[in-house]
């Protein structure tokens, strides 16, 4: 075989190559996102969170557009553009200011754990200092974090109280909620507790109760669980 003929026919496997490769990754792109289960699939029920409570569609809770997912102790996360798909639902019961929030996103391959990487490390590494807030009209505020623990939880979750306090708008406030981040794959789940500051034990409860949920739900990858969900 001459040289040139030996050069185009590498070539043309060269090329071969390269497109076999690309459609392999295509194709394992196609396959990773076909199992990943959807947000709707793994948003708690609000059996999950306890009884009587009801849950509530937010305005603001659906999709990745202009909304945001990570904001705690700043706004600084490079993940947030990794997201694909957003689901956040509320969860009240009547009579009780105590309420939940959960969070379910869809990220690109990788984004999950990079997300999970960056709000440790903004727990970790929270400044004393006020922090800028990252929603308009909301001034910087000052963020005590403190590590909570549970067994129940996902290897490598986050879960958090958050004391926050500053001056808005001339008026000093304080307020505590609990968080709790968890991920699988490329499933990440936030479970956030809301009430007053009488209610901050029952806040923990509730929280760490239905984070323990969501870890279900992200195990079982949407699917009902054979058991009780209390």
């Amino acid at each position: 075989m001459d040289s040139g003929r030996a050069r185009t026919v590498k070539g043309m496997r060269s090329a071969l190559a390269l497109l076999l490769g690309a459609a392999a990754l295509a194709a394992a792109a196609s396959g990773a996102a076909a199992t990943t289960p959807k947000v709707t699939q793994l948003i708690l029920r609000a059996s999950q969170v306890g009884p009587g409570y009801v849950l509530f569609q937010r305005m603001d809770g659906h999709g990745v557009k202009t909304q945001v997912t990570l904001d705690l102790c700043g706004n600084d996360y490079p993940s947030e553009t990794l997201r694909v798909t957003r689901l956040q639902t509320n969860y009240l019961h009547r009579g009780t200011t105590t309420g939940i929030s959960n969070e379910v996103v869809t990220y690109r391959p990788g984004g999950a754990a990079q997300a999970m990487r960056e709000v440790i490390r903004h727990a970790t590494n929270c400044p004393t200092s006020p922090v800028p807030s990252g929603v308009q009209g909301v001034p910087s505020l000052t963020y005590k974090i403190t590590r909570v623990q549970d067994p129940h939880l996902l290897k490598g979750y986050l879960a958090v109280r958050v004391h926050v306090s500053g001056v808005v708008k001339g008026k000093r406030v304080s307020d505590v909620w609990y968080a709790v981040y968890q991920r699988r794959g490329d499933v990440f789940s936030g479970v956030y507790s809301f009430g007053s500051l009488a209610s901050v034990q029952s806040q923990l409860r509730l929280c760490l109760h239905a984070a323990e949920q969501s870890a279900q739900n992200l195990r079982n990858g949407g699917a009902a669980p054979s058991g009780p969900t209390a």
